[in-house]
């Protein structure tokens, strides 16, 4: 079974030179996340899974799968508890 992440109703993100920041007008409420060039809004469309994430992230940055398995659970964690994501069944 396979988790993906898409944004929860009423929020927006969008990418800025640091990494994203994701708002919604509803709660007043506007979240940043420091993530240079790891992320980017298409990752929260419902379609991404974690795996294909991290493939991804690591095949344009170099960076090692490991490290990126070990940051992105606590990251989602955060989004999901602040309610700007919702994890779906793919």
């Amino acid at each position: 079974m396979n988790m993906a992440c898409r944004l929860a109703d009423n929020v927006q993100v969008r990418k800025e030179s640091w990494g994203l920041l994701f708002y919604t007008q509803m709660r007043h409420k506007v979240f940043f996340v420091r993530s240079g060039d790891w992320l980017y809004p298409r990752y929260f469309d419902g379609t991404w899974t974690f795996d294909s994430m991290v493939d991804d992230i690591a095949g344009r940055t170099g960076t090692p799968a490991e490290i990126i398995e070990r940051s992105l659970p606590e990251l989602t964690r955060r989004l999901t508890a602040n309610r700007m994501i919702v994890d779906e069944l793919c």
